[in-house]
């Protein structure tokens, strides 16, 4: 298992900036779309824990024109065997780590379970991602 921080419980929502055109379609997911695979294939790939985000979303997108927000929980990613620890950014309050080795299917798996809390408009020129 890769580090993990147990002082962020379970329930802790974190939050991961996505691209405008990183969005793929998918008729397994509600909405009939969800972010790409690709938002997710960092060994360390970085979010904000929600509740330690100054400015909350608007503050969170703030200078990512047309970026959106997936929300997911600590516990939902380590229930993918990936681990969350903190990254202290003076520029982004509540930065952390999404720490592990992040296949294609748990990158999947993380892309269909994540809640779209801000979806990302596109900008125009750009296309979607491949999933």
């Amino acid at each position: 298992m890769p580090p993990d921080d147990k002082g962020i419980t379970d329930d802790t929502e974190l939050w991961r900036r996505i691209p405008p055109d990183q969005m793929t379609d998918d008729d397994q997911v509600p909405s009939g779309w969800r972010p790409s695979t690709g938002n997710f294939d960092k060994y360390e790939m970085s979010v904000v824990i929600a509740a330690e985000s100054v400015g909350g979303l608007d503050g969170l997108l703030s200078g990512w024109e047309g970026f959106g927000v997936a929300s997911f929980t600590a516990g939902e990613v380590r229930q993918l065997e990936f681990g969350v620890v903190r990254d202290p950014d003076p520029k982004l309050p509540g930065h952390a780590l999404v720490v592990g080795n992040k296949s294609h299917g748990k990158r999947t798996r993380l892309a269909r379970l994540c809640r779209l809390i801000r979806v990302p408009r596109p900008i125009p020129g750009q296309s979607a991602g491949d999933g």
